[in-house]
């Protein structure tokens, strides 16, 4: 089995990451050109983290997380926002290796914990050490 090689995304990976993205099962439709606006952002913004799994030189997945600076936590936590490997390349690995990299990350950045908002994905965090505490709310707001 092959490992991926996991890096910060860079702006030529939006091609990738969009098609990946195509593919999230969410209650919201991708648009490209919001996209296009919103991923230099990302790559930009000193709270998020967005690594890329790469393998033979191709996309093989990404993980979107954010550092959120909390009073409850007594400082910063890590909230993994989004977690999405090529369906070829499941169960490989790639997945964990894209978390622990978020994890990494957060260590790095002083967090305190890292969170996953998930309902479909709950057994897949529980082994990779992750503990069910809550439930997750959402209100939209368009």
């Amino acid at each position: 089995m092959n490992t991926p090689l996991v890096r910060p995304a860079q702006p030529h990976d939006a091609d990738a990451i969009f098609s990946l993205l195509m593919q999230f099962a969410m209650s919201y439709q991708p648009d490209r050109a919001t996209f296009d606006v919103h991923f230099p952002q990302l790559l930009q913004s000193g709270h998020a983290t967005l690594f890329v799994a790469i393998l033979n030189e191709q996309v093989a997945g990404y993980i979107l997380g954010f550092e959120l600076l909390t009073l409850y936590a007594n400082g910063p936590i890590m909230e993994l926002q989004e977690l999405m490997v090529d369906p070829q390349h499941r169960s490989k690995g790639f997945g964990r290796a894209l978390v622990e990299a978020a994890i990494e990350q957060a260590k790095q950045r002083h967090c305190v914990e890292v969170v996953v908002p998930t309902r479909r994905a709950r057994d897949y965090y529980v082994k990779l050490g992750f503990v069910e505490t809550a439930s997750y709310f959402k209100r939209k707001l368009s």
